[in-house]
């Protein structure tokens, strides 16, 4: 009898230990592994232990707390982390980190770059080479040629009266980050320098946008290696209405547009069509107006002041003569100069330019 009742509970013991194994090993089978946090925006947010970094291979990033940690160790007062970068930027097989703190978003003041060797550490910190006011809006990492090589990109805009925008491109060398080029209207404080691969050849060029308001609206391209290196090209657009070179209709304003063109040409060591067109090829010369006028006004792009009287000394129909004085206070303007112009086929040329000594 004992024996039967000793056997009967081996036997639900073994039945309910059997049970137990096999309901383990189906849960074991259907749960989902661990996954990893897959990285799609470039915006970057702090989460309780982990902050989010755009890896730019576009592979899975999972990052360990320590990566938390370093950041609010190394974090500049009052400065938040604004975006992380991860990527191989030196190709030796280990990632480095771009870390960029600012007060707000598009407002980036400080860019360290870390790596990981026994612990986080900082390699080198970006050098801002941007002399006049601005903001630094974002940082990206970029191929800009057909080679391997991984470029940091910092975007930046002016914050004074005038719009202006442009680059710095860094590099990583021998654990030291070192400026390969910064294109950013410093001398003016205004224009735009833009970062593209113009004729789709894998070789990004560094772009630079020269717009005058002048009497044609010009606006010169200028065109370059992103490194700055190599040939330059050069474009003339002109941004009126009529997209075009158009015809002054009076005296006055073919002088004003051969002035501006004489500077343009000597600014930008480039013809201009249309400097065949104003005067007569007997009057062209190598003229220096900058020793009667101050032409200065022209360098600040959209905010040109010439301050001349462009006064009519004759009385004819068909034919002009006009004396251009320097009515500002500039002392190197010591000399005054006669424009004498015809009209041929409806249209006022320029035949003769005399410099004269101011009395």
């Amino acid at each position: 009898m004992i024996s039967d009742k000793l056997f009967a509970l081996v036997l639900v013991v073994l039945i309910l230990s059997g049970c137990g194994v096999n309901k383990e090993a189906e849960v074991k089978s259907i749960a989902p592994k661990p996954s990893t946090s897959t990285v799609v925006s470039p915006e970057i947010t702090e989460g309780n232990s982990k902050v989010t970094v755009e890896d730019t291979g576009k592979t899975n990033v999972q990052d360990s707390n320590t990566l938390d940690q370093f950041i609010k160790k190394i974090q500049p007062p009052n400065e938040q982390l604004q975006k992380v970068l991860k990527e191989d930027l030196d190709r030796d097989g280990k990632p480095e980190y771009v870390l960029a703190f600012g007060l707000e978003k598009e407002e980036i003041y400080n860019i360290f770059v870390v790596r990981e060797d026994d612990g986080y550490h900082i390699i080198d910190k970006l050098e801002d080479p941007v002399i006049v006011v601005h903001l630094n809006t974002d940082v990206k990492i970029m191929k800009l040629d057909q080679t391997e090589q991984k470029f940091i990109v910092v975007y930046s805009i002016g914050d004074g009266g005038a719009y202006s925008e442009g680059f710095s491109i860094y590099a990583l060398e021998n654990n030291h980050i070192k400026n390969i080029n910064s294109d950013f209207p410093n001398a003016t404080g205004q224009g735009i320098r833009t970062l593209k691969d113009t004729d789709h050849d894998g070789v990004f060029e560094s772009v630079d946008y020269y717009e005058f308001s002048d009497t044609q609206e010009h606006t010169i391209v200028v065109y370059q290696k992103y490194d700055g290196t190599g040939p330059e090209k050069k474009e003339i657009l002109y941004t009126n209405k009529s997209k075009k070179f158009v015809y002054p209709s009076n005296p006055k304003a073919v002088i004003l547009n051969y002035l501006e063109v004489d500077y343009l040409m000597k600014w930008f060591d480039i013809p201009f069509p249309e400097m065949d067109q104003l005067i007569d090829p007997a009057a062209k010369q190598t003229y220096d107006f900058e020793d009667a006028i101050d032409l200065s006004g022209l360098a600040y792009l959209s905010y040109p002041v010439f301050e001349l009287s462009i006064n009519e000394v004759s009385n004819d129909d068909n034919r002009k003569i006009f004396l251009v004085k320097d009515d500002s206070l500039e002392e190197r303007a010591k000399k005054e100069i006669t424009f004498t112009l015809e009209k041929q086929s409806g249209k006022w040329k320029i035949m003769s330019i005399e410099m004269n000594d101011k009395l």
